[in-house]
């Protein structure tokens, strides 16, 4: 709020050079202090004190919000209150004989009035603008170490940008209207260079601050807009205005934590039901909360802990829950691994998929591959933590459906091969084997040559025999 001080100390010495009266300086420069630097900065303290108490955490944000929100405005108002009579004492001195450095010639009252509207109204504008550049940065502070962002959204974009336009269109023009209109010859000249001066320097004064003021949060809003594009839903923006373009701000803010929101949400969801499945929903434009019911064929894994019946009995629920645990994150990222979803934990074992919902050529090959990595991962463990399992694979027609209440829903795998696959893990006790598999499967993979055909064995719930193979050797 010193700048309209620092433009009249400028505007009074170009005068000075112009018209060779250099006495004026002292007395005009006295008088711009008591109202421009006194009455001004007083002014200004008021104006800030709230912010500055909610700075010192006397206050709560929204006691200072309301000023913080109107400071621009505010002090644009009182710059207009002690510019006012500073400048109509100023013209009108030498009318009233008053001579303490005001400008020895008197203006007529067209050239007096254009002066005064113009001239005033550039230190109004000017004010407001290098506030509200001020604000932007005090804005962007209080987010920073605070985080707090104004929510109060009562200017105009279009009022700040159109009322700037005008000035600028009209000001320069109407005080050489003015001046050639009042005056001739020599004092026209010297009146004219001397508004043509303070046209020039005005606008480049209002085009610098209005950039500062204006362009700035556009600019944060762009990048602000990237960073979101490039998948960084971390980004936050300060709001440093109470227009169009800060409620733009704020909802860019709504709409990124809605964006997080959903991504947690999708995570979140994936880790309850597969990714693909939680991704499906999320992304369904008729939002029924269901995914689309696919018939495709696709590769079943069953796998379920050796003993664990017993392991239950010895240990305490808290020792057997840490087992289970082990288990399933040691299982699960190898089944992810090789392309298959996990769709169910069922007690101490697991029903997986590969082929549906997500597509995976060679599901057949990439399901054997996946049983055998889990052996073998769990043959790693200390002999007092280890555990061993049985896993059942079969290939064939299924489909995925939601099925279950309005209120509660789950995605699963139905059809007869996903039952082959489930009877087919508890023949491993049968058959004294880790890893069992149809001949769908086997043939599908192509490993016909590398498994050990077993024979037809009868599966509990199918008519008929299923031919199985071991993956592994009979133990």
């Amino acid at each position: 709020m010193a700048m309209p001080f620092v433009v009249d100390v400028v505007t009074l010495c170009a005068y000075a050079a112009v018209n060779q009266e250099p006495e004026i300086l002292l007395p005009s420069f006295l008088q711009s202090a008591i109202f421009l630097v006194i009455g001004v900065g007083g002014s200004a303290y008021f104006l800030i004190r709230p912010i500055r108490r909610f700075i010192a955490r006397d206050i709560a944000f929204a006691e200072a919000e309301r000023c913080l929100s109107h400071l621009p405005r505010r002090s644009a108002t009182v710059v207009a209150i002690f510019y006012l009579p500073m400048i109509t004492l100023r013209l009108l001195a030498p009318r009233v004989g008053i001579s303490f450095g005001s400008p020895l010639e008197v203006q007529t009252w067209t050239d007096f009035a254009s002066s005064f509207v113009v001239i005033t109204g550039f230190n109004v504008l000017l004010t407001f603008y290098v506030v509200s550049a001020y604000l932007d940065q005090l804005c962007e502070y209080l987010f920073r170490t605070r985080g707090v962002n104004l929510e109060i959204f009562l200017g105009r974009f279009r009022r700040k940008i159109g009322i700037a336009i005008l000035y600028v269109a009209f000001a320069g023009i109407t005080l050489l209207a003015a001046d050639i209109v009042s005056y001739s010859g020599d004092r026209l000249l010297r009146e004219s260079t001397m508004d043509v001066i303070a046209a020039v320097t005005g606008t480049a004064f209002i085009y610098f601050w209005i950039n500062r003021a204006l362009t700035q949060p556009i600019a944060r809003l762009d990048g602000g807009m990237h960073r979101v594009a490039k998948h960084d839903l971390a980004v936050r923006l300060p709001v440093t205005s109470d227009d169009e373009m800060g409620h733009a701000v704020s909802r860019f803010n709504k709409m990124v934590e809605g964006l997080s929101e959903r991504e947690y949400l999708r995570d979140t969801f994936g880790k309850y039901v597969s990714e693909s499945v939680a991704t499906a929903i999320l992304h369904d434009g008729q939002r029924t909360g269901r995914a689309a019911d696919t018939t495709a064929e696709a590769t079943l894994m069953f796998t379920d802990i050796e003993g664990f019946t017993g392991l239950s009995e010895r240990m305490v629920p808290a020792e057997v829950a840490k087992i289970l645990n082990t288990y399933l994150a040691t299982v699960v990222p190898i089944i992810q691994r090789h392309g298959g979803v996990v769709n169910n934990f069922i007690g101490d074992g697991l029903f997986a998929s590969f082929n549906l919902p997500l597509p995976l050529a060679d599901h057949a090959a990439a399901a054997i591959q996946a049983a055998l990595d889990i052996q073998q991962a769990l043959a790693a463990f200390p002999a007092d933590a280890g555990v061993r399992t049985r896993i059942g694979i079969n290939t064939g027609s299924v489909i995925g459906v939601t099925i279950g209440a309005e209120n509660r829903l789950n995605y699963t795998l139905l059809g007869d091969a996903v039952n082959i696959a489930s009877r087919l893990e508890q023949l491993n006790k049968q058959f004294g084997t880790g890893i069992l598999a149809t001949e769908s499967t086997v043939r599908a993979a192509g490993a016909l040559e590398r498994c050990v055909r077993l024979g037809a064995a009868e599966v509990r719930g199918h008519e008929h025999d299923v031919v199985v193979y071991c993956i592994d050797p009979p133990a």
